[in-house]
């Protein structure tokens, strides 16, 4: 019982101690500007995150394109050597 008497009293101590700062923060932070500045942070911030996220978006694609570009030169030129090599292994005599 006393115990929780103890609780109960610091608990309405530290409740009151909390009100009575939240009362004063006014008179020393204006509380509109605190808001205000952490909006503009945020909005930098998401606007700095989606910039990166293009940046990187625009490197995957370059790349992605490099890779294509890579594969399609290679099986074009692939195709040409085995086009020659079979109209170097075709016969002359075939033709008439």
């Amino acid at each position: 019982m006393f115990r929780q008497l103890v609780a109960g009293l610091l608990m309405l101590a530290a409740g009151l101690g909390i009100a009575v700062l939240l009362q004063q923060l006014p008179q020393q932070v204006d509380v509109v500007l605190l808001v205000s500045e952490a909006i503009a942070d945020l909005i930098r911030g998401i606007q700095q995150l989606l910039e990166a996220m293009l940046g990187l978006a625009a490197i995957v694609v370059i790349a992605s394109l490099v890779i294509l570009a890579s594969v399609l030169s290679f099986g074009g030129v692939w195709r040409l050597i085995r086009l020659v090599r079979m109209l170097l292994k075709r016969n002359p005599q075939g033709r008439r």
